[in-house]
């Protein structure tokens, strides 16, 4: 018996116009489900040395175990590919109700290959597949995709997730999006699919979805939303998103990095949402339904979440809450990372603050710190690939390339995949952004670090600094086993910093839930929780060592996809100015920051407890072994 899942693995490949499945029970015993799943077929399926936009590039999306369940917050969709932001392993993640729309349909995960000869869309519904002509719908954007699919299909409630016209173009970082405004926005899987022609996927399903245990399994359901319902956090997220939470975290990160800006008091989300917030939007099984559903007038409506109001407004220095979102809005309807514009925007005005660039080498748009004109004119030219838009669109270390003069030195990114400009350079961040396959993760932020950071710029002496972070220093000890973890001004403790937070993160991948729900956000949903739910719903025990290995097993599987294209230590690294990006004044003793010889250090650290080679950074035949990764070993023949 299937229990907790679709049942099987559906497999398209777009230049045979071919469709097949096979059982899913291959994978489930040492995968569970989910993103470990999917990184061990994208592992299979692509071809060793397939360029990223090569029809030998597979594309995977998977819905973890708990997706289609009343588990709270089991949501989310993975995509995986080789990225043409990374050059190597390629993820992003969104939630919605696609994952569970999917499963239902009876797939766990499905795998395109291939390049249609022109363009397609996948149209899904049980056990019916079918690859159909996209000429209606290419070149529409991501909001009216949808509703064309439904109408051609005759299916009004089908679940549709689509790129727009900037992933048909190609852009590095067009993004897939979904209608009620979830994105998976990282790593250019948007361009992946508009490079296999494939324009969109819609879904429907009417199977459920079998449960060993289901009375016991809704009541620890039920429990656990009751539970999150009376958290703290909760009702400041549930009314009003992350906009309270946003407003106080930029005013705390330009605090930290020391820069001041003058028009900040000018920028508030909660505000703006007070004034246009036309609904609040859910995930499927959330209660927190922390997305705002905003509309203005003249620009048009889209959903806000995450990091895009603090990106398109301090990191640019822009005070206009309306150009803001009309940024936003045509980065949702044409389908690209708002990060990826935001800090693209940002490079180009420091490099204009610095003399690189002028107003000649950017078709005539003075990129000044707070342009509006340049903020949409820029974004528009990167959408559509116009004029210099088109050099932005291969990437940024392309684009620097390209203007020369030094500009490569000025970019704020780790693997070619652009950070936030607010970013704070603590050691576990940069240590993150240097080891993980794509670059920032803002998924693995332990907040012990950051607290103690806080309390070290704030504080005057090193007597109150040590008094400030005592409670931090005992929860790391009782943690970790190391007291001195929080310290940002030390090493140590760092690497075991970001190897217990990547373990939560990819239990949260593999089960499909949203890790908003965990401690990430201060929410009671924690790994026993899971493993509770993953028994009651097999009918078997799942314990929280269980999950642990396969959380492991998936960081080894996206080691050993990178390893075989080549990187290797030297390759996990960070660009300078990410890692030394502090402007405090002058006359403040207390910085931040991190140090090539820090950041080699961690990496031994790091590397020692995953088990790798030190010396190189590569995954070992011993450590995979110890995983039963055999398979893999050989396939890196090891």
């Amino acid at each position: 018996m299937n229990y907790l899942r679709g049942g099987k693995i559906l497999r398209i490949d777009l230049t045979n116009q071919t469709i097949s499945t096979e059982p899913i029970e291959d994978y489930t015993d040492r995968f569970i489900g989910g993103k470990g799943i999917n990184v061990k077929l994208l592992f299979d399926a692509t071809a060793a040395k397939a360029e990223p936009l090569n029809p030998g590039n597979a594309i995977v999306f998977g819905a973890g175990t708990l997706v289609g369940t009343p588990f709270p917050g089991a949501c989310r969709l993975d995509i995986q590919a080789r990225s043409p932001v990374t050059r190597s392993l390629g993820y992003a993640g969104m939630g919605g109700y696609f994952s569970a729309r999917m499963k239902t349909a009876g797939y766990d995960n499905i795998v395109v290959t291939g390049k249609a000869e022109k363009p397609v869309y996948v149209y899904i519904n049980d056990d019916k597949v079918e690859i159909k002509n996209a000429g209606l719908v290419w070149r529409h954007d991501t909001y009216e995709t949808p509703e064309i699919i439904r109408r051609e299909v005759h299916d009004p409630t089908a679940n549709v997730i689509s790129i727009g016209p900037t992933g048909e173009k190609l852009v590095v970082y067009a993004s897939v999006v979904s209608p009620t405004g979830n994105s998976a926005s990282r790593t250019g899987m948007g361009c992946v699919m508009g490079s296999k022609n494939l324009k969109a996927i819609a879904v429907n399903g009417s199977r459920g979805i079998i449960i060993a245990c289901p009375e016991k399994f809704l009541k620890i359901c039920n429990d656990l939303r009751n539970t999150l319902c009376h958290a703290r956090p909760y009702e400041e997220l549930h009314r009003w998103g992350l906009t309270r939470n946003h407003d106080r975290e930029m005013v705390n990160y330009y605090d930290l990095l020391g820069i001041e800006w003058n028009s900040s008091r000018d920028v508030s989300e909660e505000t703006f949402v007070r004034d246009y917030r036309v609904r609040t939007v859910g995930c499927i099984t959330c209660p927190v339904a922390c997305f705002q559903g905003c509309s203005v007038p003249e620009v048009g409506a889209g959903s806000m979440k995450c990091s895009p109001p603090g990106d398109l407004t301090w990191d640019l220095r822009n005070k206009n809450m309306h150009v803001y979102w009309e940024t936003l809005v045509m980065c949702q309807r044409n389908g690209i990372d708002a990060r990826a514009v935001s800090n693209s925007i940002a490079w180009l005005m420091k490099l204009h603050e610095l003399g690189i660039i002028t107003a000649a080498d950017t078709d005539g748009l003075s990129m000044e710190w707070g342009n509006t004109e340049a903020i949409l004119g820029m974004t528009r030219k990167i959408l559509f690939r116009e004029g210099f838009g088109a050099v932005i669109g291969q990437g940024l270390t392309e684009a620097a390339r390209q203007i020369g003069r030094g500009a490569e030195n000025y970019l704020f990114m780790a693997h070619g995949s652009p950070a936030d400009m607010h970013w704070i350079p603590i050691k576990t961040r940069v240590l993150r952004s240097a080891v993980s396959p794509v670059g920032g993760d803002s998924s693995v932020q332990p907040p012990l670090d950051m607290a103690a950071a806080r309390a070290y710029i704030k504080t005057k002496d090193e007597a109150s600094f040590l008094e400030a972070i005592q409670g931090l220093k005992d929860r790391a000890e009782k943690e970790l086993g190391i007291r001195d973890a929080p310290d940002p001004r030390t090493t140590k403790g760092k690497a075991a910093l970001i190897h217990q937070k990547e373990i939560v993160s990819s239990v949260c991948n593999i089960t499909g839930e949203c890790i908003w729900l965990t401690g990430f956000m201060g929410l009671p949903v924690d790994i026993p929780d899971i493993a509770h739910a993953l028994t009651l719903g097999f009918g078997k025990e799942v314990t929280v060592d269980s999950l642990t290995q396969a959380a492991l097993r998936l960081q080894s599987v996206e080691r050993a996809f990178s390893q075989r294209l080549g990187l290797s230590r030297s390759d996990d690294t960070v660009s300078n100015r990410l890692r030394l990006h502090i402007q405090r004044k002058e006359n403040e003793a207390r910085d931040l920051g991190c140090s090539e010889t820090e950041l080699e250090t961690m990496k031994d650290d790091y590397y020692n407890l995953k088990g790798w080679d030190v010396t190189t950074g590569l995954i070992t035949r011993v450590s995979l072994e110890k995983l039963d990764l055999n398979d893999v070993a050989d396939a890196l023949a090891l």
